[in-house]
């Protein structure tokens, strides 16, 4: 009697320690990130037809974006000094170095 007592008790036990685990996927919001490097003094940053807007130069100071095909245009003195279109992965962080002679 006892060992019925026994598997009846542990085959319980066995059911009621699954109630509990949770089935699901858990996603988060896909970002990409931009930073600037090299001479920055004077610029201004359009991303796609989005409004123009100043940076800060270093891998620390990276600027969020949607992962995808996105147009950058930077300008010193409103003029246009770089033009270039670039695809960034998700979660990726994506370098553009402005250079001196870019003026």
């Amino acid at each position: 009697m006892s060992k019925i007592i026994f598997i009846v008790g542990l085959i319980t036990a066995i059911l009621l320690s699954g109630c509990g685990y949770k089935e699901g996927v858990v996603t988060t919001t896909q970002k990409s990130y931009l930073y600037f490097t090299g001479d920055i003094n004077n610029i201004m940053v359009r991303v796609d037809e989005g409004d123009k807007f100043n940076v800060k130069a270093g891998k620390n100071n990276q600027y969020s974006l949607k992962p995808g095909k996105h147009l950058v245009k930077i300008y010193r003195n409103n003029k246009l000094i770089i033009k270039r279109e670039i695809f960034i992965s998700d979660g990726i962080a994506k370098e553009i170095e402005v250079k001196n002679n870019e003026k």
